[in-house]
């Protein structure tokens, strides 16, 4: 595990809901923009530092009592979803009435159980610019995209696609027709790590996305602190 905190959603359908985080280390991209590469690089970071073994009671005690919401993310926490420990994770926090969520760039299918266990899979394919570091067949799994297109469906996921300017706002639009998504289930959103990127960023993205009939998102934890 890579860190446990408490904040608010800073993205999607839920953004300004508070929650907790709980990261989980490891992937199978390996992402030039990612701004979570303490989670997977190891020429970067020391991984057995960064993401150490930890028990599942440890992570439990960090997550506050009166938290509704628990977003699991990575890395990919998919890679996760057959161990016992994530097993016991997500039933222990269900005991409690925790709603569970799952950031995951769509490269693993859910399993039947997982899909029984979690209200929410927000799904972020990588694509050309923001994928660069892997080849496409790699990034885009189309087997796996029709499993959280069904999920979608049913209210259950959305797609949320990180983007610098409208020419890949566009790409976006086009990622959806080619693999069947309703662009209502799509949230688009600038890639920006800084206050000053994000406010630069944001209008071309908005305006291009209510071009193309897709969903806008901002990234609401870069603007100040939010955790």
């Amino acid at each position: 595990m890579n860190e446990v905190f408490t904040a608010v959603q800073g993205e999607g359908p839920y953004t300004g809901r508070r929650c907790s985080f709980v990261r989980l280390g490891y992937c199978v991209l390996s992402c030039p923009n990612c701004d979570t590469q303490q989670t997977w690089n190891a020429r970067r970071f020391n991984l057995a530092e960064t993401c150490p073994d930890t028990e599942v009671d440890s992570i439990l005690a960090s997550v506050p009592d009166s938290v509704s919401m628990v977003v699991v993310s990575g890395g990919e926490p998919l890679l996760w979803q057959r161990s016992p420990a994530f097993r016991l994770l997500l039933d222990s926090l269900l005991a409690r009435g925790v709603a569970v969520h799952v950031e995951t760039s769509a490269t693993i299918a859910p399993t039947t159980e997982l899909t029984k266990k979690v209200a929410h899979f927000t799904v972020s394919p990588k694509l050309t610019a923001m994928g660069g570091g892997d080849p496409e067949h790699r990034r885009i799994r189309p087997a796996v995209l029709a499993a959280f297109a069904d999920l979608a469906g049913r209210g259950r996921a959305c797609f949320k696609i990180v983007v610098e300017d409208t020419a890949q706002v566009a790409e976006a639009a086009a990622f959806a027709d080619r693999f069947g998504l309703d662009r209502a289930w799509v949230w688009v959103m600038p890639e920006a790590t800084d206050t000053d990127t994000l406010v630069r960023r944001q209008p071309a993205v908005t305006q291009a996305g209510i071009e193309h009939g897709l969903n806008v998102t901002s990234r609401l934890h870069v603007i100040g602190s939010c955790r």
